[in-house]
């Protein structure tokens, strides 16, 4: 969850003279700024440096990164007219510095596992809509009612995106990669279901299709879809802080991994809470009968901006002890 980024001060100094987007644009760079983690902490795995909203940049939506606002698109959707305007054409190579990057990262960190990733497609059409970041995401959740066949159409067609661009980056050399449900918990699990679930699973079946046997891992931000988002048919289920291990790991059975479910704001808290959260990990790994399958441990979301570099250097440490399920 973020491995790089702003918590990092040599990341910091990497922006100094780059916009996020030129940032993301530079395989070169995203391979220096996918190390620097690396460098610093005992970790199993690495990711691409990259952004969720890079395919809405591509199909023409005008993506921006504000200095402290976050993103914003210069052409969002707000009527069916404006989804006409959309370019879907030739995705793979308006999108081809990210996969440069990912086999700049797989020759530059050959001992570590690699995970590509991409937002789900109704994260993407939460953006597309908005045009913005939002609390409740009204404006996309009135166009999804007022416009259900326009709704349909886009989250199919960034479905597709979503899944060439993962399959590009399995074919590039990532290991496994990560569908980002971000908003996914702003809907009930009605709503979740027929909005998001549909082009999850079409995603997956892309994906399974053109590369067989390949690794994929679902986030939903919301404890309260973990049961539904198994549904998706994905190898595994990255769990928000909200969502139990437990329950996630009974529900998935001997068939799907888990990861996740930390509370980011342990890492803020000093050594005694991030100990004590490792260790409550591994009691809940070790409280059913599961064996033959895998959890990773992560973060519930995001690692956050103001967390201390030693406080993740602890929070591996503090795993390493973690008894190992055979």
């Amino acid at each position: 969850m973020r491995q790089a980024g702003r918590f990092l001060p040599e990341y910091r100094d990497v922006r100094k003279d780059l916009s996020f987007l030129d940032l993301v644009h530079s395989p070169e760079v995203c391979l220096e700024v996918a190390l620097q983690p690396l460098r610093r902490f005992p970790l199993d795995a690495t990711i691409v440096f990259s952004d969720i909203l890079t395919i809405l940049d591509a199909i023409g939506a005008g993506l921006r990164f504000q200095k402290g606002d976050g993103p914003t698109l210069a052409e969002p959707v707000r009527t069916p007219g404006d989804a006409s305007r959309l370019d879907w054409t030739d995705l793979g190579s308006k999108l081809g510095y990210t996969y440069e990057a990912v086999r700049l990262l797989r020759a530059g960190a050959p001992d570590h596992a690699l995970f590509g990733f991409a937002g789900s497609p109704w994260t993407l059409f939460c953006y597309l809509v908005e045009g913005e970041g939002s609390s409740d995401f009204a404006r996309t959740r009135t166009f999804a009612r007022r416009y259900p066949d326009v709704t349909a159409h886009l989250l199919e067609s960034l479905a597709d995106a979503v899944s060439g661009h993962l399959i590009e980056q399995l074919r590039a050399g990532a290991d496994a990669v990560q569908v980002f449900d971000t908003w996914g918990g702003i809907l009930g699990e009605t709503a979740w279901r027929h909005l998001s679930l549909p082009s999850l699973r079409r995603v997956q079946a892309s994906v399974a299709k053109a590369v067989p046997g390949a690794r994929t891992l679902l986030f939903v931000r919301a404890g309260h879809l973990t049961a539904a988002a198994l549904e998706a048919g994905y190898s595994g289920i990255s769990l928000h802080d909200t969502a139990s291990l437990v329950d996630a790991r009974r529900l998935a059975g001997r068939t799907v991994a888990t990861q996740g479910n930390i509370d980011n704001t342990v890492l803020l808290a000093g050594p005694d809470a991030i100990r004590a959260e490792a260790a409550r990990v591994g009691r809940e790994l070790h409280a059913g009968e599961r064996g033959g399958i895998g959890h990773i441990v992560n973060l519930g979301h995001g690692i956050l901006p103001s967390t201390p570099p030693e406080a993740v250097a602890m929070l591996c440490e503090a795993v390493a002890q973690i008894p190992v399920i055979l």
